[in-house]
């Protein structure tokens, strides 16, 4: 079985060599790698340097050149910077990057800024990976990341966008939102609207529930495998966690093998596309 691992944090110091080995050593086919968020994650003030955030987009864009089919990069930028719809446009489109990430820290998804990257994104036809839920790394930012505050993204036809860690603990709220979302995406008739990266964030006392919810309410095929870990942690991890995954989907919600290739390659190859 082919394995997509949507959600890899890259430090910024990696070798396409090293990666690749990590990955062959945990079975994984191909990974979303996003680049590295420069500087400190815990301030609340302003972001780094534009700048930073460039070379470090320029950083995964190496990794992808290196091994294209199975390293996809993705740009990590604040979007409250001046020049940063430039420095996007430049990642996905000279540098063939695969879309966006992000994690709102003392913003919100829902602020009117938000609407010229919105829009540019539309244009490119590329997908938005958000943080959803608690978070442990930017402090009191889980306030700016509920689920709801991402339910503003449904004004936005064709445009491709995934909450992380299954909205946790407010697991119900995200699925709720993609609800929204994928009604109106089907009244439109396309295959925009939201997506589910089921990367850890969900304890294990949380997650056969969230899952099992998530496979009945939305279905495997908008259900996007992730390990949320680093490069480095791959080999060691990435095992775990797909045993994991496999045994409570297999053995306690009891999904078909289809349901299991949608989930670890499928869905993410869907939602890319």
């Amino acid at each position: 079985m082919n394995i997509w691992d949507c959600h890899i944090h890259c430090r910024g110091d990696e070798q396409a060599d090293d990666v690749l080995r990590a990955m062959d050593a945990a079975g994984v086919t191909r990974i979303t790698a996003f680049s590295a968020y420069p500087g400190s994650h815990h301030e609340a003030g302003p972001p780094p340097p534009l700048a930073d955030f460039r070379e470090n987009m320029l950083k995964v864009a190496a990794l992808q050149r290196a091994a294209p089919d199975r390293i996809w990069g993705v740009f990590w930028p604040d979007p409250r910077q001046e020049g940063v719809l430039d420095v996007i446009e430049e990642a996905l489109v000279e540098h063939e990057l695969h879309g966006l990430k992000m994690i709102p820290n003392h913003w919100a998804a829902c602020d009117d800024f938000m609407l010229p990257l919105y829009e540019t994104m539309q244009q490119l036809g590329k997908p938005i990976q958000f943080h959803s839920g608690i978070l442990y790394a930017f402090g009191d930012s889980s306030r700016f990341c509920r689920p709801v505050l991402y339910e503003t993204l449904i004004n936005y036809p064709g445009l491709k966008f995934a909450l992380a860690h299954i909205g946790w603990p407010w697991t119900d709220e995200c699925l709720a939102v993609y609800g929204h979302s994928r009604s109106l995406a089907h009244a439109r008739g396309d295959n925009s609207g939201m997506w589910i990266d089921t990367c850890r964030g969900t304890p294990d006392a949380w997650r056969e529930d969230a899952l099992r919810k998530a496979v009945i309410f939305a279905g495997c095929n908008r259900l996007m495998y992730g390990t949320d870990t680093y490069p480095g942690g791959i080999a060691g991890s990435t095992p775990v966690h797909v045993r994991k995954d496999l045994d409570l989907l297999r053995n306690e919600i009891g999904v078909s093998e289809q349901q299991l290739e949608d989930f670890f390659w499928n869905a993410a190859e869907a939602f890319y596309s």
